[in-house]
C-alpha cells in the first residue's frame, strides 16, 4: 500500500493548485518544496492574470497577497533615444479585475498555506533526489536514501525539471526553448508610485518592452508596480545570449534601466532584491509527453508559457495545469487506476483549455519572436517615420508613402523583406 495518494514535488502555483485540488477532495497528498517557506526559491515577472484560482479559491482576490490590479496595461519599442508606447488604460480592468501584479515570496507561501489547510501535509526544505520506479511506473520519491510512494506523483518543478529529465520523462532543455529572465525590485513608496504613474491606492500598470537599442540580442523587458515597489526586468533568449558569447545580462538590464524612457520613473528608488530565472518559451514544441504510468507534468515544467515580445503570461498557465492534473488524479482515485491511460484525462482537459489551444493556436510564433529585424530594424524605422512626422524643422513635410520610403532606404530594408515579414507577422499572431 502507498504512503500518501499524490505526492506533488514543487509548491509553487502549478503544485499548490493540484495539491489544493486533490486534498479538497479527500485524497492524502503530500507536497514538498526544497524552499523554506514554500515556493519562495520561485521568480516571475510579477503579474497574474486571469482567475482560474477561483475554481478552488473562490475567494482568493480577497484574501490573497495581491499588490495592485493592472488598470494601466502598455507594449511598446524602446531605442537608444526614444519610446514608441501603446498606453491602454480602461475601466474594464478595474471593473473585471483581470490582472494583478503579485510578489512570488509573498504569494507562494500563501497558497502553499491554503494547500495545507485543505488537508495536504506541507514539508518545506525538502530537494528531492530522485523519482523511484518499479516496473517502468513512477511509485514515489527519495531523499537521502528514505523513499515515500504514492499512487501517483506530480511533477511542478519549475522550468529545470531536473527529476523529470534524469527520470527519462522529458529531454534535457534546449537553448532555443528557454529564455533567461533578469528581475530587480526597486523599493518606492506608494505615495511616489501612484503620483507618478497616476494611479489610486489599489491600481497599476503593467509594461513590456522590446528593446530596439541591443542589437541582435532579441531582448524584452517588463516594467510592473507592486504597493511600494517597482518590478522591474529583462527576457533574453539563451540561444542569442550564448551566440553572443559576451553580453551579460546584468549589462541588459542595467542599460535598460538607464534609458531615458526608463530612469525618471526609478529615480530615488533602492534596489531590494534581484535574481534570475529560466522562462519557458519554446511554445507546443518544447512541452513533452505530460502523464505516464503514476506521473503528470505541470505548470514551467511542461513548458507552459506564453510570449509573443510584448505579452508574458505564465502563472495563469500553471494554475489551470495543476488543477487539471488534481482532478485527473481525483478521477483516477475513483478508478483505483493511476496507468498512462487512467491519467489521460488530464490531457484531455488541456486540450479543452486555452492553454494547450493558445499553444496550438501561436505555434509558429518563434519565428516572429526570433526575427533579428523585430529588435533592430523595425524599431528605428518607427522612430525615423514618428520623428519626420513630428519633428517640425521648417523643412517641407512629405506623403506617408514618401517618409516610409526614405526611412527603408535611410536602414537599407527592402520593400520585399519587409512586406514578408509584416505578412508572417499578420498570420503569425
Amino acid at each position: 500500500m502507498s504512503d500518501y495518494d499524490a505526492i506533488v514535488v514543487g509548491a509553487g502555483n502549478a503544485g499548490s493548485a493540484a495539491a489544493i485540488t486533490m486534498a479538497s477532495k479527500g485524497l492524502s497528498v503530500l507536497l514538498v518544496d526544497r524552499s523554506d517557506p514554500p515556493g519562495t526559491k520561485n521568480l516571475s515577472g510579477g503579474v497574474l492574470w486571469g482567475n482560474d484560482l477561483a475554481k478552488i479559491l473562490p475567494k482568493w482576490q480577497s484574501e490573497a497577497p495581491l499588490e495592485r490590479f493592472i488598470q494601466d496595461k502598455k507594449i511598446g519599442f524602446l531605442t537608444e533615444k526614444s519610446s514608441i508606447i501603446i498606453d491602454f488604460k480602461t475601466k474594464v480592468f478595474e471593473e473585471n479585475k483581470v490582472g494583478h501584479t503579485v510578489l512570488r515570496s509573498k504569494f507562494d507561501p500563501w497558497l502553499a498555506k491554503k494547500a495545507k489547510e485543505a488537508g495536504a501535509t506541507v514539508i518545506p526544505g525538502i530537494t528531492v533526489e530522485s523519482l523511484v520506479k518499479k516496473d517502468g511506473k513512477i511509485i514515489g520519491v527519495e531523499e537521502s536514501g528514505d523513499a515515500v510512494t504514492s499512487n501517483v506523483v506530480i511533477l511542478a518543478e519549475g522550468i529545470n525539471p531536473r527529476l523529470a529529465i534524469e527520470a527519462g520523462l522529458r529531454p534535457p532543455l534546449q537553448d532555443w526553448e528557454v529564455s533567461v529572465g533578469v528581475k530587480e525590485i526597486i523599493k518606492l513608496s506608494p505615495q511616489k508610485i501612484e503620483d507618478r504613474f497616476n494611479l489610486s491606492s489599489t491600481s497599476g500598470l503593467a509594461s513590456e518592452y522590446i528593446l530596439g537599442n541591443l542589437g541582435e540580442l532579441n531582448a524584452g523587458a517588463f516594467f510592473y508596480t507592486n504597493k511600494d515597489s517597482i518590478s522591474l526586468g529583462i527576457v533574453a533568449p539563451m540561444e542569442r545570449l550564448r551566440e553572443n558569447g559576451v553580453t551579460h545580462t546584468y549589462d541588459i538590464i542595467e542599460q535598460f534601466k538607464e534609458h531615458p524612457s526608463i530612469a525618471p520613473l526609478i529615480d530615488g528608488g533602492t534596489v531590494a532584491e534581484y535574481g534570475a530565472h529560466m522562462i519557458p518559451e519554446g511554445g507546443l514544441e518544447m512541452v513533452p509527453q505530460l502523464f505516464g504510468d503514476g506521473y503528470m507534468i505541470v505548470g514551467d515544467s511542461a513548458g507552459f508559457g506564453f510570449s509573443n515580445g510584448l505579452v508574458l503570461q505564465g502563472m495563469n498557465y500553471a494554475f489551470l495545469s495543476g488543477i487539471f492534473a488534481g482532478e485527473a488524479a481525483v478521477e483516477a482515485k475513483s478508478r483505483n487506476d493511476f496507468s498512462s491511460s487512467s491519467l489521460s484525462t488530464y490531457k484531455r482537459k488541456l486540450d479543452n483549455s486555452y492553454v494547450l489551444k493558445d499553444l496550438r493556436t501561436f505555434k509558429d510564433l518563434r519565428k516572429v519572436t526570433n526575427n533579428k529585424s523585430m529588435y533592430t530594424t523595425y524599431p528605428k524605422m518607427l522612430e525615423s517615420i514618428l520623428l519626420e512626422m513630428l519633428w517640425e524643422r521648417g523643412q517641407p513635410k512629405k506623403k506617408v508613402r514618401e517618409i516610409l520610403g526614405s526611412c527603408a532606404a535611410d536602414l537599407n530594408v527592402g520593400k520585399l523583406k519587409t512586406a514578408t515579414d509584416f505578412y508572417y507577422m499578420y498570420r503569425r499572431m
